[in-house]
């Protein structure tokens, strides 16, 4: 009696071990599979764990498309940072919005490689804030490291018309912005590109706080 229910339980493990070859996901086997969202809402939807494998999934898409040093430092992207900076992205977009599309625009905020650091302005690499007035025209002075041959940094706002400006950055790595005209809301957020081939493109997020915009009261830019 004894073999025969050892034997009997054999093969019931058998069996379950046969489902769940035919059926990863309901054994949890692909628990890091990437399950390739579609749309923001299909992210958005997505448990914790399985929103990291979206992440890291489309970043190696990325990775792959690109070259050389280019596709090393997009490899090299922590995907739970990714998928921390797409969480906050993507609440803001509409559901249908492409998450592939979605999640290339974010990559650049966490890709390692070059560094921006900027005088006199507080950060943490990737968003930077610094207090002003909004009857000053802003300056912004940065520097990339490590230096690149070659480059330039492309500004644009974050919100309100389009507008894009581009500095060279220097054989010192420095680059600078002049006479930027703030507008009297209480957040000017300039996205700052950094554009230095072989290197993967870097983002970063410059925010002007306008002080006198604060203390008054200015309502926020609608979006």
């Amino acid at each position: 009696m004894v073999m025969r229910s050892d034997s009997a339980a054999w093969l019931a493990g058998a069996a379950a071990m046969a489902a769940c070859g035919g059926a990863l996901a309901a054994c949890g086997s692909d628990a890091g599979a990437d399950p390739r969202p579609a749309t923001a809402a299909d992210y958005r939807a997505l448990s914790d764990a399985a929103r990291v494998a979206a992440s890291a999934g489309c970043r190696d898409r990325v990775s792959d498309r690109s070259e050389g040093v280019a596709a090393r430092q997009i490899s090299d992207v922590d995907e739970a940072l990714l998928r921390r900076r797409l969480d906050l992205v993507i609440a803001d977009l509409r559901g249908s919005h492409p998450f592939d599309r979605a999640c290339a625009a974010t990559l650049p905020l966490v890709t390692p490689g070059l560094r921006v650091t900027f005088s006199g302005v507080t950060g943490n690499g990737i968003t930077f804030t610094y207090p002003t007035r909004s009857d000053r025209p802003l300056t912004i002075r940065g520097t990339i490291a490590p230096v690149p041959a070659e480059g330039r940094v492309i500004a644009r706002r974050e919100s309100g018309p389009e507008q894009r400006i581009a500095a060279p950055i220097d054989e010192r790595g420095q680059f600078v912005f002049r006479d930027l005209r703030l507008r009297k809301i209480a957040d000017n957020t300039f996205l700052l590109t950094i554009d230095a081939p072989p290197n993967a493109p870097r983002l970063v997020r410059f925010s002007a706080l306008c002080l006198d915009c604060i203390v008054s009261g200015s309502p926020a830019e609608p979006s």
